[in-house]
């Protein structure tokens, strides 16, 4: 049963990590334009003072962006003349190809591992007692 969970402990590893491995915290270059086209769970803004601030439900109303404070139910409303960066989870193709490459290399590798194994060429077998017998696969 052991070897079994751990057959698909590492068949999980690798589909888990491709669902995360994909995405990575990025400035968005135009909020008033991202947040609505992509609808982000949350955004980070830093704004002109430095201040940062995780804004869960984020939306833009007019000249400013809305949202609730993470983690607290209290509302948010930052002017966007005041934000100097907002930051979002979203794709990375350098994370993607990366990943796959990967992925590819290890199933290949456990491809050729596998075929050594047990699907390797098979060499003739003596029979110690008669040297004159072949035992072939």
């Amino acid at each position: 049963m052991r070897s079994r969970d751990a057959r698909l402990n590492a068949w999980l590893a690798p589909v888990l990590l491709s669902a995360i491995g994909c995405a990575s915290l990025q400035p968005v270059r135009d909020p008033a334009q991202f947040i609505p086209q992509h609808l982000p769970a949350r955004v980070w803004v830093v704004t002109t003072n430095n201040a940062t601030l995780a804004v869960a439900q984020p939306r833009i109303d007019g000249d400013t962006l809305r949202g609730t404070w993470e983690g607290r139910s209290a509302p948010l409303a930052v002017p966007l003349r005041d934000i100097e960066r907002v930051e979002a989870v979203q794709r990375d193709k350098t994370k993607t190809i990366v990943l796959v490459a990967t992925l590819a290399t290890l199933t290949a590798a456990g491809v050729y591992g596998f075929t050594r194994r047990w699907g390797g060429p098979c060499a003739p077998v003596r029979d110690p007692d008669d040297p004159e017998a072949d035992i072939s696969c």
